[in-house]
Formats: C-alpha cells, sequence, structure tokens
C-alpha cells in the first residue's frame, strides 16, 4: 500500500474524490486524547472508555459551535479513534476533522474566525468534565472497573480525583 508506484495514482483519485465531497470552507484538525492513567480501563471495557470519549468530545464540540460567544452554529465534523501512538504504544485519542462555521438557527452559513476554532484550554477543561462525569457514572453502574478491580468509593473518588486535577490535551490547528 505504500508503494509509489502501485498505489500512488490510486490515492490521488481517492483524494480527488473526497475533495469533491467537502463543503467549501476552512476546516480544522481538532484532537481530544485521553491521559494514560485510563489505558487499564479501556483494556478491560474497550467500548465503554470509547463511547464515553465519542460522547465528550462531541458534546464538547456542539457544545462550542453553538455558545454565540465562540460560533453560535450548528457545526459539522466527523471523528476517527486512534488507540496507539507512534511508537506502537497504548495512547487513545480522537481526531476530529471539524467545519469551519456553521448553520445558524435562520439556516444562514456563519464562518469561524479565520485560522481559530475555538480556544484549546477551555475546549480541554469542558471536554476533561464532560468525560469525567460518564466515568463516574459508568463507574457507579459498575459497567467498567478501576485497574485493580477494586469498587470501594473512596478509591473510585481518588482516582476520579487525580484525573480531575491533571491537564488533558485537546489541540486544534488547521488540516493537513
Amino acid at each position: 500500500r505504500h508503494c509509489p508506484k502501485c498505489q500512488a495514482p490510486a490515492a490521488r483519485d481517492w483524494m480527488a474524490a473526497r475533495a469533491e465531497d467537502l463543503l467549501p470552507v476552512e476546516y480544522f484538525h481538532v484532537v481530544f486524547t485521553l491521559p494514560h492513567a485510563l489505558n487499564p480501563l479501556a483494556q478491560g471495557k474497550p467500548a465503554v472508555i470509547y463511547r464515553l470519549l465519542f460522547r465528550a468530545a462531541s458534546e464538547t464540540l456542539v457544545e462550542f459551535g453553538r455558545n454565540p460567544k465562540w460560533l453560535g452554529a450548528e457545526m459539522g465534523f466527523t471523528a476517527i479513534l486512534h488507540t496507539g501512538g507512534q511508537r506502537l504504544d497504548q495512547h487513545l485519542h480522537l481526531h476530529c476533522i471539524v467545519s469551519g462555521g456553521g448553520l445558524t438557527d435562520t439556516g444562514e452559513w456563519k464562518s469561524a474566525k479565520p485560522h481559530f476554532l475555538f480556544p484549546v484550554r477551555a475546549l480541554s477543561k469542558v471536554f476533561r468534565g464532560k468525560y469525567l462525569k460518564g466515568l463516574e457514572a459508568a463507574l457507579g453502574r459498575d459497567e467498567v472497573r478501576l485497574p485493580d478491580g477494586t469498587r470501594h468509593p473512596d478509591a473510585v473518588a481518588a482516582f476520579v480525583r487525580d484525573l480531575r486535577s491533571s491537564d488533558w490535551v485537546v489541540y486544534a490547528k488547521p488540516p493537513f
């Protein structure tokens, strides 16, 4: 698949066909990353951890898009789960391609500020809050357990408190 003689024409054709599907607007590449402390939980219950990741990221983007302070419109986006990093280690993150604008309540297009979607520090805090709220609920329903298998409320509270006290990585940049 990496041979430039065999696959380059097919790759160019595929890219050209995808470009025809794009709206003539700016797009942004937004990545939501989970802390490595959640890796053991994902190994035990991947569906729960990944569902929470998709939900928290999408709710965060929708909330920021609808907020008149940032955009005030319904944006479009698509998300792709990656479970590994470049070194082939477990590195849970979600790549999102996000439209640089959206439709207002009146159905008109509203563009985001040029080369700026949302402040990543604010995105990170809201994403962390949404994810941890969902994780606490999942832990309470026993859908997922702590790495050592404990369900003791004090241990759960300490685990979530440690996650809440750390910075979560979210970044946004123009796409490739």
